[in-house]
């Protein structure tokens, strides 16, 4: 099957949530088929470097050069300017000229089965083909910007947050019925589409982890250790971060005061690495070589979250290296948890520190923890049976199978040396 795979970003480096699903299920469908991606063109070495691992694959990678709009550095200028605009900032984010006729020219030329499109906000895009098509909806946007809107403390982030949610509440669903059907990463996330749109088909396709990978080690844990991990400037992060620190974390050191607290991930914003120079018990590490590391040394893997959509891939990785996990249930929406066996899911400072200080405290409480979150990741959100189930789909709708050509491109096992972290 000749898939085509457009995407905003080379998916490399992994350092954020969204980029890690789509470089897995863009490597594991090169995998099976002949493969071809468009995204914008790298704007480091870095995301040079993703290129050579995707051909190295077999996988064809054509890149565009990134509009003025879509640059980092003028970010604040198009939020400013996406207020007076009847589109939202998704809008100038995510959409170009050269975009769109280098998506054009492969539709007409490519003799593609199948689109595969990278986030609801490529769904601006023309699609001028009858082949089937599918949105791989990451999160539902538009409900992580009505959380953000309401938590928000900044009045000019509140603004903006208000302006994106009620734009884009609309616009995502007609992003999306553009397509043969969405691929949601839980089953909350299609319920609440088809609540809006309820001829819309859905499938779900998890998100997962690279179980191989991230395994537990023979590092030595520290008792005392609590980690939080992921993109740190990704807004529910650092309202998490703060949230925990402010509410949860005096309640744990007045019952431990040898407990600390780790911050690992890039891009901590100055509110965050405010907090190490207050608290000496607080550690910022910003990006790091090897998550890894610091999951075989805490004690406990926290995800404070009170905004997010579609599914945490800091919980996956953290069950896949075999860490107890203490989240609020909107930290772990989307994930086919069992709490008490599994994970431990509590919503209120007091309930959450308990947790938290019971994990560090018992050790019998926490292997079992360790072990169930295991075997979960094993069963059900490895990478390689998630891209399995996803490729069966394709197949059926195309009555295609796997490319022999691709599978003997792709004999060799897939290489893939990057960086990681979570979103």
């Amino acid at each position: 099957m000749k898939i085509l795979f457009f995407t905003p970003y080379v998916p490399y480096p992994l350092n954020n949530g969204g980029l890690i699903r789509v470089h897995h299920l863009l490597l594991n469908l090169g995998r099976k088929h002949n493969v071809t991606c468009i995204c914008m063109e790298p704007d480091n070495d870095d995301q040079a470097a993703g290129i050579g691992v995707f051909n190295q694959q077999g996988i064809n990678v054509k890149t565009v050069p990134v509009a003025n709009n879509q640059k980092k550095e003028l970010k604040r200028f198009y939020q400013l300017r996406s207020l007076f605009s009847s589109k939202p900032y998704q809008y100038q984010q995510y959409y170009s000229t050269a975009m769109q006729e280098a998506l054009s020219e492969h539709l007409k030329e490519g003799n593609f089965d199948l689109l595969l499109v990278e986030f609801s906000q490529m769904g601006y895009y023309r699609f001028d083909t009858d082949i089937p098509k599918y949105v791989d909806q990451h999160n539902v946007e538009y409900e992580i910007m009505r959380r953000t809107f309401e938590t928000e403390k900044s009045p000019l982030r509140k603004i903006l947050a208000y302006s994106e949610w009620r734009k884009y509440s609309k616009q995502e669903i007609e992003n999306c019925e553009k397509f043969t059907a969405c691929l949601t990463t839980s089953k909350r996330d299609a319920d609440i589409l088809q609540q809006r749109s309820p001829n819309m088909p859905c499938h779900v396709i998890p998100n997962g982890v690279d179980s191989s990978h991230f395994q537990a080690g023979s590092t030595e844990i520290d008792a005392n250790m609590v980690l939080f991990t992921g993109t740190i400037s990704y807004y529910p992060n650092t309202e998490g971060i703060l949230w925990f620190h402010k509410n949860v974390w005096p309640l744990i050191t007045s019952k431990n005061p040898d407990a600390t607290f780790c911050i690992a991930g890039k891009a901590p914003p100055p509110e965050v690495m405010a907090l190490a120079e207050s608290d000496p018990a607080v550690t910022v590490t910003g990006m790091v070589d090897d998550m890894r590391d610091y999951y075989n040394k805490a004690a406990v893997v926290v995800v404070p979250l009170r905004v997010g959509g579609g599914t945490r891939l800091k919980i996956l990785e953290g069950m896949s290296m075999s860490k107890a996990i203490v989240s609020t249930t909107v930290g772990a929406e989307g994930i086919n948890h069992e709490d008490g066996t599994n994970i431990l899911l509590k919503d209120t400072p007091e309930d959450f520190s308990k947790a938290v200080l019971d994990v560090m405290a018992d050790s019998v409480v926490r292997q079992k923890l360790e072990k169930s979150g295991r075997d979960l990741v094993e069963a059900q959100y490895d990478w390689h049976a998630v891209t399995d189930k996803l490729s069966d789909i394709f197949e059926a709708e195309t009555g295609l199978t796997a490319s022999t050509q691709a599978e003997s491109i792709k004999a060799a096992p897939l290489q893939d040396n990057s960086t990681r972290a979570v979103g």
